[in-house]
């Protein structure tokens, strides 16, 4: 009899002492499991699936496959920079910014360009060559083993990474102790609790174990993970919602499903049913 392997998520990952139930939400690869303290919906894979699955990010051409910064990326990264610039009271050229799994540093870039003082920490090899070769500041290596000076930066940022974490509280962690007294912390993920999510089920665009997306996060978690790693959640922004992706249904369709969502846009953000969260965290002193 073969001997399969325990799942790579076996307990809340935000750290709740409670017991995992199935959902409602079933992958190709199972039900995904809900934390029944938190909400928390982790996928069932065991570890050897999820290494696979993040060999993609371990390309010189980063996540960003054109190598060219979207106008969506640029304008979405300004206003979060802008964002975090009122919430610090600080201009540009005083702020030290750290971007965590910066992948080949389109992120970074953007930072820099607004005069922030910005370098990376990226695990996988290939995009960190290729971010320094371009002249950026970028680690090479996962947060929690690098010495990094502590309370050297006031602003951390994890863009699209939290999902991919099995221990999100570990990290985050290693991200307070790098973080000045009063900094911050950017978070930006996908949000269980919209209507997105509602709609579409095991369709939604973040219940991707292809691409290593393990852990799905709502505002409940959130205010959770931040509580237990000594962060206070000074803001909330939540970014649209979609009830159907381009590839799947017919062009006519498709075109209907996103007027719906125009319109439901300022009322998902309202009620906080949009598609995505970003979080800003003030770290506690210590």
């Amino acid at each position: 009899m073969l001997k399969t392997e325990p799942p790579y998520i076996s307990s809340c990952p935000i750290g709740c002492r409670s017991d995992l139930v199935v959902s409602d939400i079933v992958l190709p690869e199972g039900p995904l499991r809900r934390c029944s303290v938190c909400g928390q919906l982790v996928l069932k894979i065991d570890e050897t699936i999820y290494k696979n699955s993040m060999k993609v990010f371990d390309d010189p051409k980063g996540t960003c496959q054109s190598g060219i910064i979207s106008r969506r990326l640029l304008k979405r990264t300004k206003k979060t920079l802008k964002t975090a610039k009122v919430l610090l009271g600080k201009d540009y050229h005083d702020i030290r910014l750290l971007d965590v799994g910066c992948s080949i540093g389109s992120f970074i870039t953007i930072a820099n360009n607004l005069g922030i003082h910005a370098e990376g920490v990226e695990p996988m090899p290939k995009p960190a060559m290729a971010a320094v070769k371009s002249g950026l500041k970028v680690h090479q290596g996962f947060l929690e083993d690098l010495p990094l000076p502590e309370q050297s930066f006031d602003i951390v940022t994890l863009i699209e990474v939290i999902e991919h974490l099995q221990d999100p509280v570990s990290l985050l962690q290693a991200c307070h102790r790098v973080i000045r007294p009063g900094g911050l912390m950017i978070i930006r993920t996908g949000n269980t609790d919209s209507w997105t999510v509602q709609f579409m089920k095991d369709r939604w665009d973040y219940f991707c174990p292809a691409i290593g997306h393990i852990s799905f996060f709502n505002t409940n978690s959130m205010r959770i993970l931040a509580d237990r790693t000594k962060f206070t959640i000074e803001k909330i922004r939540f970014h649209s919602v979609s009830f159907s992706r381009k590839e799947d249904v017919p062009v006519i369709q498709y075109r209907v499903a996103k007027l719906f969502s125009e319109l439901l846009n300022f009322p998902s953000k309202l009620f906080g049913k949009s598609h995505e969260i970003e979080v800003f965290l003030r770290a506690k002193n210590i």
